[in-house]
């Protein structure tokens, strides 16, 4: 068993936060390995930002749930121009200012993050040359509104509903505390790679499946859809 320096089981933080290899974080969220791999080798394991630790399990590095959630803002950040030292900068400022790790991910950071920029680091207008709208475009509406929320602190995301998916919307959700954080249907919480791999082997009859799993057809036609479709990313 692999075991933290204070005795905790590595296990028992996986089951609590999630488990997620680098790939799963780019078939999930769209963000490149290289950047989930300097995300959680460089500041957080090296120089102990975001919580700090080491995070690496037969060799590979591995992300949290919350690290999941930061890594979305952080993506959206470096696609417009912020580098790494400005973006390291602003999480120092607003773990300070919302006394979180996750600064990025925090509900308030919605409403209060282009403090962070504009006051505490840089304007994002000297970085992407496009200004206040930039920042409010990057921080809208569709980073925050696939998410639930509890004390300000992400708990559930529906990643098909950020990718536009209308058909599976909050049909398949990712919370940490089922199935150590894989996407499962929201109707029965049954992990969709399971579904999929089911549907697949039972000659693709969903009525089938659903039967198996006491699960409606259309959870099991959603789980399908959602596997196809991060599989395309």
């Amino acid at each position: 068993m692999i075991t933290t320096a204070t005795g905790q089981s590595e296990w028992d933080r996986l089951l609590a936060g999630g488990c997620y290899l680098l790939r799963d974080v780019r078939r999930l969220a769209s963000v490149p390995e290289g950047v989930s791999r300097r995300f959680v080798r460089n500041y957080k394991g090296e120089r102990g930002l975001w919580g700090g630790g080491h995070q690496r399990l037969g060799g590979r590095y591995y992300a949290t749930f919350r690290d999941l959630m930061e890594l979305r803002m952080i993506n959206a950040f470096y696609s417009v121009g912020l580098r790494w030292p400005v973006i390291v900068r602003a999480a120092i400022y607003g773990q300070e200012r919302f006394g979180t790790d996750y600064p990025f991910s925090d509900r308030r950071f919605q409403t209060d993050g282009g403090e962070i920029f504009d006051r505490g680091i840089v304007g994002l207008e000297q970085v992407s040359g496009r200004g206040q709208l930039a920042f409010e475009q990057l921080v809208g509406p569709s980073l925050f509104v696939p998410l639930d929320y509890l004390d300000d602190a992400p708990v559930r995301w529906y990643p098909a509903e950020e990718w536009g998916d209308k058909l599976i919307g909050r049909g398949v959700v990712v919370d940490p505390r089922r199935s150590f954080g894989v996407p499962v249907v929201a109707d029965g919480y049954v992990p969709t790679d399971t579904l999929y791999r089911n549907f697949i082997a039972e000659g693709k009859d969903a009525a089938l499946v659903a039967r198996s799993y006491e699960i409606p057809v259309k959870a099991v036609l959603q789980a399908v859809a959602f596997e196809e479709a991060a599989a395309r990313r």
